[in-house]
C-alpha cells in the first residue's frame, strides 16, 4: 500500500534517526516525543528486504510504535515489545486507530463541553503529583482536564488508549511549560492553548486522518507489555525483520520525560513510585535507574563474554576514576554493565526469534559520560557478532550534542553521532 501523507516529502539523511517528520504522517502525527526514528526510515528499511505480506517485522523497543504504524500502512505483520506503561497506551491507539468519525464524535460530546472539577485537586491526585501538574498546567485547564480523568470509566475499554491518547494530547497543548530539550521545565514558558480549543484540534485532526485513510488502514500488529529481554510470547524464526533503537546510553530518562503524563493518569503518585512502577521495567540506561540493578553489577557482567568484557572494564575503570575528580560525583560507571548486559540478553533473543539472512536495523548513539568517549555502535555491533549477527555496514546518519557544551562530554575531541548498523542473522 503506498504511503499515505499530509505532504509530499523526502527527508535528508539527518532526519532519518529523528521525528521530525511524523507530522506529515496520518496517525503518527497523533502523538510523538523527540526520540525515535521517522516513518520514511522504516518504509526505507522494509521495501529494501523485501519483506512479503505473510512475514513479520519486530521491534524490540517500539516506544511510540513508529514501526507498528509503518508496517501496518505497508500491509504487513509486525510485533513490538513496549515495558513503558504509557508508550503502551498510547501505541495501542496508534496501531489500533478508529475505524469510523463516530468513535470521535463519540468521545468529543463526553468531554468537550465538560465542567471544571470543584473539588479539593488533592482527591485526584497525590500530593506530589498535584504538585507537579500545578506547576505546568494553568489551574482552569488543570481542572478542566481533571474532570477529563474522572470521566474516563465512562468509555468503553476497547476505546480507552484512543480516550487517553487524545486527552494526553491536550494536555500537552495546555500545558504552559516548555519542553526544556527533553524534559517538562517549569520555569520555561509557552503559551498554553484552552481546554476547549486544545480540544477540537485534537479531535480534528484524528478525524481528518480517519476520513484521509478511508479504511485502508489494516491493522496487522500485536504490541507485548514487557521487556524484549524475554520473548517467550515469539516462536523460534517467525520474523523475518528486525527495525528498531534502543534506548541511548545516559540520553534519555523516558520516566522523567513521561513524568506530566504518568501522574497524570496516576500510573504513579511519586518519584520512587515512577522508579519502581516505570524505571524498574526499563533497559538501564541513566544514573536514575534503581540503584539496586546498578549495584548488583555481576548478573550484568555474567551475561556477557569475556571478550567484551575486556572491552568494557576499560571504561568503567577510567569512569570510577572520574568520579573521584568530577563535581556531581555521577555513578555513570555503574551503567556500563547493565546497559549491555542488558542489550545482550535482547540480541539472544532476537537471534532466536529471527529466520536465518533476516536483516536487522537499529539506530544507536555513542556516549560521552565525563568525558570517556563509550563507542556504543561498536560494542554493540561486536556483542550482535558473537550471538549470530553479521555485520553489513555502521553508518553515521548525523552528528549529534553541539547544541549544550556538557561536563560530561569535555575531553572528546568530535562531536556524538546516531548510527545506522545494518546487519543479517546469520
Amino acid at each position: 500500500m503506498r504511503q499515505l501523507r499530509l505532504f509530499e516529502y523526502e527527508p535528508s539523511k539527518e532526519k532519518l534517526p529523528t521525528n521530525l517528520t511524523t507530522n506529515r504522517h496520518p496517525i503518527h502525527r497523533w502523538f510523538n516525543f523527540i526520540a525515535g526514528f521517522s516513518p520514511e526510515f522504516v518504509s526505507s528499511c522494509i521495501q529494501e528486504s523485501g519483506l512479503r505480506a505473510d512475514e513479520m517485522l519486530i521491534d524490540p523497543f517500539s516506544g511510540l510504535s513508529t514501526s507498528l504504524v509503518q508496517a501496518n500502512f505497508h500491509g504487513i505483520s509486525s510485533v513490538g515489545f513496549e515495558p513503558h506503561p504509557f508508550f503502551y497506551d498510547i501505541s495501542l491507539a496508534k496501531i489500533f486507530p478508529p475505524t469510523c468519525t463516530q468513535q470521535i464524535d463519540t468521545i468529543e460530546k463526553i468531554c468537550r463541553f465538560i465542567e471544571p472539577y470543584t473539588s479539593d485537586i488533592a482527591e485526584v491526585w497525590t500530593t506530589d503529583a498535584a504538585l507537579f501538574l500545578v506547576k505546568l498546567v494553568p489551574e482552569q485547564e488543570l481542572r478542566l482536564l481533571a474532570s477529563a480523568l474522572m470521566l474516563e470509566n465512562q468509555i468503553r475499554p476497547t476505546e480507552r488508549p484512543l480516550y487517553r491518547l487524545i486527552i494526553s494530547r491536550v494536555l500537552e497543548l495546555t500545558s504552559g511549560s516548555q519542553t526544556d530539550g527533553i524534559y517538562k521545565a517549569p520555569t520555561s514558558q509557552k503559551k498554553s492553548t484552552p481546554y476547549q480549543i486544545a480540544f477540537q484540534k485534537v479531535c480534528d485532526d484524528i478525524r481528518d486522518d480517519i476520513k484521509l485513510l478511508e479504511n485502508r488502514f489494516k491493522p496487522r500488529a500485536k504490541l507485548h507489555f514487557i521487556s524484549s529481554e524475554t520473548m517467550n510470547t515469539l516462536e523460534d524464526e517467525s520474523c523475518s525483520l528486525c527495525i528498531t533503537s534502543p534506548p541511548y546510553l545516559n540520553n534519555f530518562d523516558f520516566a522523567e520525560m513521561t513524568r506530566m503524563q504518568l501522574y497524570f493518569w496516576r500510573y504513579a503518585g511519586s518519584w520512587r513510585e515512577i522508579t519502581e512502577r516505570v524505571r524498574r521495567r526499563l533497559i538501564v540506561n541513566t544514573t536514575t535507574a534503581p540503584s539496586d540493578l546498578k549495584q548488583n553489577q555481576n548478573i550484568f557482567i555474567e551475561a556477557i563474554s569475556a571478550n567484551v568484557q575486556s572491552s568494557l572494564q576499560p571504561l568503567v575503570n577510567e569512569l570510577k576514576q572520574q568520579r573521584k575528580l568530577r563535581n556531581g560525583k555521577k555513578d555513570y560507571y555503574l551503567l556500563v554493565y547493565p546497559y549491555f548486559g542488558q542489550m545482550q540478553r535482547v540480541f539472544q533473543e532476537l537471534k532466536r526469534v529471527l529466520r536465518p539472512q533476516s536483516h536487522v536495523h537499529i539506530v544507536v548513539a555513542d556516549a560521552a559520560l565525563y568525558g570517556v568517549h563509550i563507542q556504543t555502535e561498536k560494542l554493540l555491533s561486536q556483542i550482535m557478532e558473537e550471538n549470530g549477527f553479521e555485520i553489513l555496514t555502521i553508518e553515521t546518519l548525523r552528528t549529534r550534542g553541539s547544541r549544550w557544551v556538557l561536563e560530561k562530554r569535555q575531553g572528546i575531541d568530535k562531536p556524538l553521532g546516531e548510527f545506522h548498523i545494518h546487519a543479517r542473522r546469520i
